[in-house]
């Protein structure tokens, strides 16, 4: 198995299973690093698991971060782009985001179903990361949030496609406008979550899905499938959303950067964000 930096990767082979996690390196964020080894992942995956030796039904996202799936967005990146006005540099960054979601929300062109195992809280770019997934397992503690709009901007990487493409328009704009955090069991109960695990056992709960859906996995995985016919999700949506949100990056004041930057130190000290 070929070794990475900022991700770590394991297979299964009796399950049919790759798991990878983002690696504990730092900041638990996406960071430019990070995004452009993605590509160099997605691509080995693809041409890893193309040999019929190599049997696959799911890919399977985690993070070794504790207590973090993925706080989203590099916000110091964010800050000194905005007021440098890096226009350049941070639309490089947002269409490396989107490669990444597209490259989830379409099973890295494989013939596989996708779960995000999240067992620690993802917020922004994180819960965006999780929605790109089939699937979502989460501890029952984890806490999800899109807290963009506390500092006057919106998420741009993939909540508007995603959550008004799975949910009705009332609990999609609820989500997307009111900035608060939301426990898994509430997310469950509008059907963005598949399963809530209990503390400490998430992979249990993975590998019970796994062989639930492995067991009709012709029927799940073009059921999945025929689904994106009927609502289908094109690159260039996402693209066209998130030259937006570059846009609206470089109008915010000075007020909402200070704001940001509360942010920025709470992602440096890996902790819970309070909106």
């Amino acid at each position: 198995m070929r070794q990475f930096d900022c991700i770590s990767v394991e297979y299964f082979k009796d399950e049919e299973l790759l798991l990878w996690k983002i690696k504990d390196t730092g900041m638990p964020n996406f960071c430019h690093r990070g995004l452009q080894e993605f590509k160099e992942f997605s691509l080995w995956v693809k041409d890893y698991f193309s040999s019929p030796d190599r049997p696959l039904k799911f890919i399977v996202s985690a993070s070794e971060h504790q207590g973090m799936y993925n706080m989203g967005g590099d916000l110091p990146f964010f800050l000194e782009s905005i007021k440098t006005n890096s226009i350049d540099k941070l639309t490089t960054y947002a269409h490396l985001c989107i490669d990444a979601i597209y490259t989830m929300y379409t099973s890295f062109n494989l013939s596989v179903i996708t779960i995000a195992l999240v067992e620690g809280n993802a917020y922004g770019g994180g819960f965006e990361c999780a929605l790109a997934h089939d699937f979502i397992i989460a501890n029952e503690e984890v806490q999800f949030g899109l807290p963009e709009n506390t500092f006057n901007l919106f998420p741009g990487m993939g909540a508007y496609s995603l959550l008004y493409r799975k949910l009705n328009t009332i609990d999609a704009d609820t989500i997307i406008r009111s900035g608060k955090v939301y426990k898994s069991r509430y997310l469950e109960s509008l059907g963005l979550i598949e399963q809530v695990a209990k503390k400490d056992l998430g992979m249990n709960s993975l590998h019970s899905l796994t062989k639930k859906i492995g067991d009709r996995f012709n029927f799940e995985y073009h059921h999945i499938e025929c689904r994106k016919k009927v609502f289908p999700l094109e690159k260039r949506e996402l693209l066209e959303i998130t030259n937006i949100w570059v846009d609206a990056c470089m109008k915010i004041g000075q007020f909402d950067l200070r704001k940001m930057e509360i942010l920025a130190n709470a992602q440096s000290r890996k902790s819970k964000i309070i909106v």
